[in-house]
């Protein structure tokens, strides 16, 4: 989120977006969401719930529509999303303020459970396997969804805010892989697209966004859902879990390869992607990298980077400006 965003919302707007939910006020709990305005929150019956107020900058009030039909549509075939809740008038959501001061308020039942501790996320075969289930369940779901007529649809891949701003974000200084970066999109844009590999996708499946409760998990936050291939899904998992490379090559690899191979045989339980898009995974490797990047020169302070942050940076850079791999091993 830019900067001058975060200023824009006070408590009148937050008072007037919990009340549209029937919300209690004093519930309302700061969760610091980085694209929106996140707060965990309890109702009248004491319910847990999510509160997310969107920037009109970030979203439509369409693009939203559309994501909540796709979540609605997906908990009601047996994959566990968090599910919308309507407002006290029972609409999808609501609009609040005028002008620059504009936002999109939806709300959201409490994923049960808590997110899963790093070592569990990118370490734990059980867990793994769990998620590239839950995984391959939504790519299998999402072959079958058809939007309503006259509904709104999701944006496919390429009109994501990171990669349309990029040159916009990334400092002059680092011109020749915004040169490198347009490169790469025409060759993502001349990729096949058939159902059986391309389809609506969460687009953010990592450890923040899902809920262990035993052994069940539950999606949530589908903010950056979009038209994109199934492989972003899964090689968006692999990138978080893959260790930072001052952690030295071998033990990368060596993570990386049991995470992708417990996930796969998961993932294979629900839906099937064929060897030549599995040997496609470094490049959905580097477009995560390449959103990493712009959202890192966009909303960070890049005197006072975290060390993975700072670290990651430097490792994209290098990747771009030297055509290397983000990781080097044989997926297929």
């Amino acid at each position: 989120m830019k900067q001058e965003i975060r200023a824009l919302l006070d408590d009148k707007l937050l008072n007037e977006a919990a009340e549209r939910f029937g919300l209690r006020r004093d519930s309302l709990i700061n969760l610091h969401g980085f694209q929106n305005f996140v707060f965990g929150a309890m109702d009248d019956r004491r319910q847990a719930r999510i509160l997310r107020l969107t920037h009109t900058s970030h979203r439509t009030a369409s693009m939203i529509q559309a994501e909540l039909d796709w979540i609605w549509d997906l908990a009601d075939h047996e994959v566990p999303a968090a599910r919308p809740i309507r407002t006290r008038d029972h609409k999808p959501l609501a609009e609040i303020g005028s002008g620059n001061a504009s936002f999109i308020v939806t709300a959201f039942e409490k994923a049960p459970g808590a997110k899963p501790d790093y070592r569990t996320y990118a370490e734990d075969e059980r867990f793994i396997r769990q998620l590239g289930r839950f995984t391959g369940k939504i790519h299998a779901r999402t072959k079958m969804y058809i939007p309503k007529p006259s509904a709104p649809i999701r944006s496919d891949w390429s009109q994501n805010q990171y990669l349309r701003e990029f040159a916009s974000y990334v400092t002059e200084a680092y011109s020749e892989v915004v040169d490198k970066k347009e490169r790469f999109m025409e060759q993502l844009s001349a990729l096949p697209k058939d159902p059986d590999s391309f389809g609506l996708i969460h687009g953010d499946i990592h450890q923040n966004n899902v809920h262990a409760d035993g052994d069940r998990l539950t999606l949530f936050d589908f903010d950056e859902c979009e038209y994109g291939w199934f492989a972003a899904d899964i090689a968006n998992s692999l990138f978080y879990a893959t260790p930072l490379p001052s952690d030295g090559k071998d033990r990368r690899e060596q993570a990386a390869r049991r995470f992708y191979d417990s996930f796969m045989e998961g993932y294979c339980r629900e839906n099937s992607l064929s060897a030549e898009w599995q040997r496609r995974i470094p490049l959905f490797l580097r477009l995560r990298e390449l959103l990493v990047y712009a959202g890192a020169f966009r909303s960070l302070d890049l005197n006072r980077l975290h060390p993975w942050s700072k670290e990651m940076l430097e490792f994209t850079t290098n990747n771009m400006l030297h055509d290397l791999p983000f990781l080097d091993i044989d997926f297929a």
